[in-house]
This record gives structure tokens, sequence and C-alpha cells, in this order.
């Protein structure tokens, strides 16, 4: 039965191409059915098993700007570039900056803090003078002020030594207040002319116009000396100022008082101040000195020295004594 079948239906001869040798490597030939001997199992059709289709791994895309022309390239990286350029450019400026800043407020810190003893400057050098009468030395407003009604003690002293003085010239020298009253009367009753001193900076702004005014303190030494000024109610150095520290004959130079009639000194530089002052020099001539201070000891030394340079006690009081020149 089998054999007859076979015969009555004929398979289609299969005709084989010739494939490339390296296809016919790869894939092996499958038997076709002319080639197949017949049996038993003919007599069905045939199945063809379906390989099993394994998933393939995903492909990693190339960034398309890899793909570009390089003029497109660099045409797209160029603001990135120039970004970073910009900014280190910027952090560097920065950095140097705040590096100079910080650099400059420690110096100025340790200038504050440091007094400068500028020794090699004569005190009656002219150059010295003539800074301080054009830079440092205020000129007082022409508007004439209102004496006082009742003169001080001081004036009484001396009217009894020289008698009413007009024209004449007083120098105040203190650490800090506001305007002697004897001075201020001399100036506004008999038309004295002279020169307030002070080293606390807002007592000189509040005089400046109403007084010649000096910005300055009394230097201990033969030179004048740059310090730091302490204000006496905070005594912190984050409100204190640089004051210049003069000898006493550069400031009489400066204000033209070397025969100066009435002499106010105030401080605890007052005595070195006088033994570095040159009383031999003939044009140095200071009728009266008055020192304030309630320190006995401090005014008993005080007075054993001007009593060497021919001076004499005119008067005592609780908080000063004066002094006055003997008549040669």
């Amino acid at each position: 039965m089998a054999e007859k079948k076979i015969q009555e239906n004929p398979l289609p001869e299969v005709q084989i191409e010739s494939e490339p040798k390296d296809m016919a490597n790869a894939i092996p030939e499958k038997p076709t059915a002319a080639t197949e001997k017949p049996t038993a199992a003919t007599e069905k059709p045939t199945t063809v098993p379906i390989p099993p289709v394994t998933p393939s791994a995903p492909r990693v895309s190339v960034p398309s700007f890899t793909k570009t022309a390089p003029n497109d390239l660099y045409r797209r990286l160029l603001p990135a570039v120039l970004f970073v350029l910009t900014f280190v450019t910027v952090m560097t400026m920065l950095l140097i900056y705040m590096d100079t800043v910080a650099l400059g407020a420690q110096q100025f810190r340790v200038n504050m803090s440091r007094d400068y003893e500028l020794a090699r400057i004569p005190a009656a050098s002219p150059a010295l003078v003539a800074f301080v009468r054009q830079l440092h030395l205020a000129p007082a407003a022409h508007t004439s002020a209102a004496a006082p009604q009742e003169p001080s003690r001081a004036i009484h002293v001396l009217d009894t030594i020289y008698g009413p003085i007009r024209n004449g010239t007083f120098v105040d020298v203190q650490p800090a207040g506001a305007r002697d009253a004897g001075a201020a009367w001399l100036r506004a009753a008999r038309a004295w002319r002279g020169v307030t001193v002070r080293a606390a900076p807002r007592d000189f702004l509040a005089l400046r116009g109403a007084a010649r005014a000096l910005h300055a303190c009394l230097s201990p030494t033969p030179h004048p000396r740059e310090v730091t000024y302490l204000e006496p109610e905070t005594q912190s150095t984050l409100f204190s100022s640089r004051v210049l520290c003069l000898p006493l004959v550069t400031i009489l130079l400066a204000a033209d008082a070397t025969t100066a009639d009435y002499v106010i000194l105030s401080g605890d530089k007052v005595l070195p101040a006088l033994m570095h002052l040159p009383f031999e020099d003939h044009n140095l001539r200071l009728q009266v000195i008055e020192v304030r201070s309630t320190d006995l000891g401090y005014r008993n030394k005080t007075t054993e020295f001007l009593l060497t340079k021919n001076y004499t006690v005119a008067a005592a009081f609780d908080d000063s004594i004066m002094y006055s020149l003997k008549q040669v």
C-alpha cells in the first residue's frame, strides 16, 4: 500500500542550487524527501521544529555629536569652554582681592597698635614746623565770641604780676577737655591770640572754628612720635585713633608763640616735655607757666626743675600751680 501511494503521488524533484562554500559550511544541508527512504512515518506530514528565538542584547548608541563635523563640534563646545575660563578667571581675581584686603586690614591693625619714634626729625626742624603749621593747625573763625562774665583765678594772678595785658599770647596744651575758661576770657575780652592743643579727637573737632586748634599731644622725647590714643570712656583699641605727639618747642614754633605770656600744660608728659625745652635759647621766653596736676609728688618734681630755670612759684591751687619767670 505504501509503495502504491508513493508511485501515485510522486514528490517533485527539488533541485538544490550550489551555494557558496561559506554558507554551505555554516548551514548544514537538510535531507529532502527524495533522498529519504520511504518508511511508514512518511505517511503523515512532517513538521519542521522552529528554533527558539533568543533576545538580542541592546546596542549602545553613540552620541550624535561624535558623528558631526569637527567645525560643528567646536562650535557646540566653545560656549562651555568660555564659561569655564571666565569662571576660573573671576574666582582667581576674587581670591587675590580677598587676600589683598586681608593683608591690608592686618597691616592697618598693626599700624594702629604700634608707636613710631620719629627720632631722625629734630624738634626745631623747619620742615616739621611747616608741616604742623600747614596741615595740622586749624585756623580760628573770625567771629567774635562773647567773653565770660567773670575772669578766672589765673587771670587775677596774671594781673597781679604784670598788670592788665592786651594783645597777649597764650598756649593751652591738654590731653582732653573743652576750651580753658581763662584763655577764652583773654581772647574775647583782651584780644589775646593763641593755640589750643588737644589729643582727644572729639574735643579737637569740637574746638575747630571756635579757636585755633591743633590735634596733637606732648611728646616726652626731643623728637616727634606717632601713638595710639585710647578714648578714656572705652579703653578699647576698637575705638582708638592715631595722634601725633610733638615736642613743646615744635608747638611753640608752629603757633608763633615762643614768647608766650601764658602757657597752660596738663598731663603726665609735662615734666619730660619741659626738660627737653631749650630754656637757654634767647628767642624762647615763656612768662607764666601753669601746670595742672593733683599729684603732690609730681608737682614737687616740676617745681624743683623750674626753679633751676629761673622760675618762681607765683600761685598754688588744689589742682594746679603757676610759675612766673623772674625778671632779669
